[in-house]
Protein backbone atom coordinates (compact mmCIF):
# COMPACT_ATOMS: atom_id res chain seq x y z
CA UNK A 1 0.00 0.00 0.00
CA UNK A 2 1.17 3.36 -0.71
CA UNK A 3 1.83 5.51 2.21
CA UNK A 4 0.27 9.37 1.81
CA UNK A 5 2.46 12.02 3.11
CA UNK A 6 0.85 15.40 3.95
CA UNK A 7 3.02 18.91 3.41
CA UNK A 8 2.52 21.43 6.20
CA UNK A 9 4.13 24.80 6.40
CA UNK A 10 4.43 26.47 9.93
CA UNK A 11 5.94 29.57 9.56
CA UNK A 12 9.60 29.00 8.69
CA UNK A 13 9.18 25.19 9.05
CA UNK A 14 8.25 22.83 6.97
CA UNK A 15 6.48 19.93 8.51
CA UNK A 16 6.18 16.60 6.29
CA UNK A 17 3.94 13.93 8.06
CA UNK A 18 2.50 10.39 6.70
CA UNK A 19 -1.44 9.86 6.91
CA UNK A 20 -2.42 8.22 9.85
CA UNK A 21 -4.70 6.03 7.96
CA UNK A 22 -1.58 4.66 6.21
CA UNK A 23 1.00 4.26 8.86
CA UNK A 24 0.76 1.17 11.46
CA UNK A 25 3.26 1.44 14.25
CA UNK A 26 4.13 -1.86 16.17
CA UNK A 27 7.21 -1.07 18.02
CA UNK A 28 7.21 -0.09 21.60
CA UNK A 29 8.91 2.66 24.16
CA UNK A 30 11.51 0.59 26.39
CA UNK A 31 12.86 2.21 29.85
CA UNK A 32 15.69 0.42 31.51
CA UNK A 33 14.65 1.12 35.29
CA UNK A 34 13.01 4.69 35.88
CA UNK A 35 14.82 8.08 35.42
CA UNK A 36 13.51 9.02 38.82
CA UNK A 37 15.41 6.13 40.51
CA UNK A 38 18.68 7.49 38.84
CA UNK A 39 17.90 10.76 39.98
CA UNK A 40 17.21 9.86 43.44
CA UNK A 41 21.00 7.63 43.30
CA UNK A 42 20.18 3.96 41.88
CA UNK A 43 23.29 4.07 39.44
CA UNK A 44 23.94 -0.06 39.32
CA UNK A 45 23.65 -1.62 35.59
CA UNK A 46 19.97 -3.06 34.79
CA UNK A 47 20.87 -4.16 31.73
CA UNK A 48 23.25 -5.25 29.62
CA UNK A 49 24.41 -2.90 26.43
CA UNK A 50 23.48 -5.87 24.36
CA UNK A 51 20.22 -6.67 26.00
CA UNK A 52 19.19 -2.85 25.48
CA UNK A 53 20.27 -3.01 21.67
CA UNK A 54 17.49 -6.10 21.30
CA UNK A 55 14.83 -3.38 21.63
CA UNK A 56 16.19 -0.34 19.69
CA UNK A 57 18.80 1.59 17.73
CA UNK A 58 18.18 4.99 19.31
CA UNK A 59 17.82 5.97 22.42
CA UNK A 60 19.54 7.57 25.55
CA UNK A 61 20.67 6.93 29.42
CA UNK A 62 23.36 6.15 31.73
CA UNK A 63 25.96 3.89 32.22
CA UNK A 64 26.37 1.82 35.91
CA UNK A 65 27.68 4.39 38.39
CA UNK A 66 27.09 7.45 35.97
CA UNK A 67 30.47 6.19 33.94
CA UNK A 68 28.99 8.27 30.95
CA UNK A 69 26.12 9.79 29.13
CA UNK A 70 24.64 7.03 26.39
CA UNK A 71 23.68 7.97 23.44
CA UNK A 72 22.11 4.78 21.59
CA UNK A 73 22.20 6.02 17.33
CA UNK A 74 21.78 3.67 14.59
CA UNK A 75 22.45 0.67 16.80
CA UNK A 76 25.74 1.47 18.13
CA UNK A 77 26.15 2.62 22.02
CA UNK A 78 28.71 5.44 22.36
CA UNK A 79 30.04 6.26 26.01
CA UNK A 80 30.45 10.24 26.89
CA UNK A 81 32.17 9.84 29.94
CA UNK A 82 34.18 12.82 32.30
CA UNK A 83 36.24 14.00 29.80
CA UNK A 84 33.55 14.29 27.43
CA UNK A 85 35.05 12.25 24.37
CA UNK A 86 33.14 9.51 22.93
CA UNK A 87 33.80 5.88 23.01
CA UNK A 88 31.64 3.19 21.92
CA UNK A 89 30.30 0.48 25.03
CA UNK A 90 31.18 -2.98 24.76
CA UNK A 91 27.89 -4.81 24.61
CA UNK A 92 28.48 -6.54 28.26
CA UNK A 93 28.42 -2.92 30.09
CA UNK A 94 25.50 -2.36 32.23
CA UNK A 95 23.47 -0.04 31.85
CA UNK A 96 21.64 2.10 34.92
CA UNK A 97 18.77 4.13 32.97
CA UNK A 98 17.79 4.33 29.10
CA UNK A 99 15.16 4.98 26.88
CA UNK A 100 15.31 3.04 23.61
CA UNK A 101 12.92 2.30 20.47
CA UNK A 102 13.52 1.50 16.87
CA UNK A 103 12.96 5.07 15.10
CA UNK A 104 10.99 5.45 12.58
CA UNK A 105 10.24 8.73 11.75
CA UNK A 106 6.25 9.92 11.35
CA UNK A 107 7.15 13.96 10.97
CA UNK A 108 9.54 15.52 9.67
CA UNK A 109 10.30 19.41 10.48
CA UNK A 110 13.38 21.49 8.26
CA UNK A 111 14.24 24.52 10.43
CA UNK A 112 16.06 27.15 8.44
CA UNK A 113 16.93 29.43 11.08
CA UNK A 114 18.53 30.58 14.38
CA UNK A 115 16.48 28.87 17.07
CA UNK A 116 17.61 28.59 21.16
CA UNK A 117 16.84 25.35 23.25
CA UNK A 118 13.95 27.34 24.29
CA UNK A 119 12.41 28.11 21.26
CA UNK A 120 12.81 24.72 19.55
CA UNK A 121 11.05 22.94 22.52
CA UNK A 122 8.18 26.02 21.69
CA UNK A 123 7.93 24.67 18.22
CA UNK A 124 8.16 21.01 19.28
CA UNK A 125 5.18 22.12 21.29
CA UNK A 126 3.51 23.27 18.69
CA UNK A 127 3.54 20.59 16.29
CA UNK A 128 3.65 17.61 18.81
CA UNK A 129 0.83 15.62 19.92
CA UNK A 130 1.12 16.49 23.64
CA UNK A 131 -0.34 13.65 25.51
CA UNK A 132 1.47 11.15 23.34
CA UNK A 133 5.03 9.95 24.04
CA UNK A 134 7.83 10.39 21.15
CA UNK A 135 11.05 9.96 19.98
CA UNK A 136 12.57 12.79 19.13
CA UNK A 137 15.85 13.32 16.22
CA UNK A 138 17.55 16.49 15.57
CA UNK A 139 19.98 16.65 13.36
CA UNK A 140 21.40 20.12 12.52
CA UNK A 141 24.20 22.93 12.72
CA UNK A 142 24.63 24.30 16.40
CA UNK A 143 26.33 27.43 16.36
CA UNK A 144 26.84 26.41 20.19
CA UNK A 145 25.99 24.04 22.66
CA UNK A 146 26.44 23.37 26.01
CA UNK A 147 26.29 19.80 27.68
CA UNK A 148 27.56 17.61 30.40
CA UNK A 149 29.02 13.86 31.88
CA UNK A 150 29.66 12.79 35.30
CA UNK A 151 32.68 11.11 36.76
CA UNK A 152 32.03 7.50 37.59
CA UNK A 153 30.35 7.19 41.49
CA UNK A 154 30.70 4.91 43.95
CA UNK A 155 28.86 3.41 47.03
CA UNK A 156 26.88 4.82 48.64
CA UNK A 157 25.74 6.88 45.62
CA UNK A 158 24.21 10.07 46.16
CA UNK A 159 21.30 11.11 44.56
CA UNK A 160 22.09 13.38 40.92
CA UNK A 161 21.97 16.54 42.37
CA UNK A 162 24.60 16.49 44.39
CA UNK A 163 26.81 14.72 42.11
CA UNK A 164 29.14 17.61 40.41
CA UNK A 165 28.74 18.27 36.70
CA UNK A 166 31.31 17.95 34.13
CA UNK A 167 30.18 21.29 31.77
CA UNK A 168 31.56 21.55 28.15
CA UNK A 169 30.38 24.73 25.99
CA UNK A 170 31.46 24.01 22.14
CA UNK A 171 30.58 26.17 19.16
CA UNK A 172 30.13 25.73 15.65
CA UNK A 173 29.12 21.78 15.82
CA UNK A 174 27.13 19.41 13.15
CA UNK A 175 25.39 16.39 15.16
CA UNK A 176 22.36 14.73 16.17
CA UNK A 177 20.27 15.16 19.20
CA UNK A 178 19.01 12.09 20.43
CA UNK A 179 15.57 12.82 22.73
CA UNK A 180 12.84 12.02 24.17
CA UNK A 181 9.25 13.61 25.11
CA UNK A 182 7.34 12.42 27.95
CA UNK A 183 3.86 14.14 29.32
CA UNK A 184 4.88 15.59 32.82
CA UNK A 185 2.44 13.16 34.04
CA UNK A 186 4.16 10.24 33.29
CA UNK A 187 7.72 12.11 34.67
CA UNK A 188 8.65 8.90 36.61
CA UNK A 189 9.43 7.39 33.57
CA UNK A 190 12.11 10.06 32.28
CA UNK A 191 12.75 13.66 32.45
CA UNK A 192 9.99 15.90 31.58
CA UNK A 193 9.17 17.23 29.34
CA UNK A 194 12.12 17.34 26.69
CA UNK A 195 15.21 14.83 27.38
CA UNK A 196 18.33 15.21 25.06
CA UNK A 197 21.31 13.84 24.66
CA UNK A 198 24.19 15.46 21.62
CA UNK A 199 26.91 13.26 19.80
CA UNK A 200 29.05 15.65 17.67
CA UNK A 201 29.05 14.06 13.43
CA UNK A 202 32.62 12.80 13.95
CA UNK A 203 31.41 11.11 17.06
CA UNK A 204 34.65 12.44 19.03
CA UNK A 205 32.22 14.57 21.87
CA UNK A 206 28.49 14.93 23.00
CA UNK A 207 26.69 14.44 26.36
CA UNK A 208 23.52 15.37 28.29
CA UNK A 209 22.58 18.78 26.49
CA UNK A 210 21.25 21.81 28.41
CA UNK A 211 21.35 24.70 26.25
CA UNK A 212 21.79 25.20 22.33
CA UNK A 213 21.46 27.82 19.74
CA UNK A 214 21.00 25.98 16.18
CA UNK A 215 20.96 27.66 12.47
CA UNK A 216 19.87 24.46 11.24
CA UNK A 217 17.75 21.38 11.49
CA UNK A 218 15.93 18.42 10.60
CA UNK A 219 14.30 17.12 13.20
CA UNK A 220 11.81 13.58 13.20
CA UNK A 221 9.20 12.84 15.67
CA UNK A 222 8.60 9.00 16.13
CA UNK A 223 5.52 8.57 18.47
CA UNK A 224 4.74 4.87 20.41
CA UNK A 225 1.02 3.84 21.71
CA UNK A 226 3.18 1.22 23.92
CA UNK A 227 5.13 1.22 26.71
CA UNK A 228 7.43 -1.64 28.61
CA UNK A 229 9.61 -1.24 31.25
CA UNK A 230 12.46 -3.76 32.51
CA UNK A 231 12.55 -2.38 36.83
CA UNK A 232 15.68 -2.49 38.77
CA UNK A 233 15.58 -5.30 41.57
CA UNK A 234 14.30 -4.00 44.39
CA UNK A 235 17.73 -5.02 46.42
CA UNK A 236 19.14 -2.35 44.06
CA UNK A 237 16.34 0.15 45.18
CA UNK A 238 16.07 -0.69 49.01
CA UNK A 239 18.19 2.92 49.10
CA UNK A 240 15.83 5.12 47.59
CA UNK A 241 12.34 6.75 48.42
CA UNK A 242 10.36 6.50 45.25
CA UNK A 243 6.85 7.60 47.54
CA UNK A 244 8.38 10.89 48.29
Amino acid sequence: MTRLIVFVLFGSALIVQSDPRFHYQSDALYYASLNEAIQLGQYDGVVSADELKLHGNFGLGSEEKLASELVLLDGVAYGIPADGHVRTIPGHARIAFAATKFFSSEQHVVINKTLSMEQTQALLDSVLTRNAFAAIRIKGKFASIKYRSYEAQEQPYKPISRVPEKLFTKTMQQGTIVGFYTPKAAQVLNSPVYHFHFINTAKTTGGHVHDFILTHAEIDIDYTTELTTKLANPILLQNIDLND
